[in-house]
């Protein structure tokens, strides 16, 4: 959506995420690729995009979880 909006040529993303569970903590490791007529400039403002979104928010953050029984 971004690209479009940007009239950028992105072809294709690629994803790879691992989940590593180690010493009391949960890393994810993940790998990502665009395919297309970017230039680096591009690419970075590609991965500032992808870490600003909700998710990425959200696991990065400490996490709280608050549970009542009713």
């Amino acid at each position: 959506m971004y690209c479009a909006h940007k009239e950028w040529e992105l072809t294709n993303v690629h994803i790879e995420i691992e989940l590593i569970e180690e010493e009391g903590k949960t890393i994810f490791n993940r790998k990502l690729q665009f395919e297309g007529n970017l230039d680096d400039k591009q690419k970075d403002r590609l991965l500032s995009v992808a870490n600003a979104c909700p998710v990425h928010k959200i696991l990065t953050h400490n996490i709280v979880v608050e549970t009542a029984l009713l």
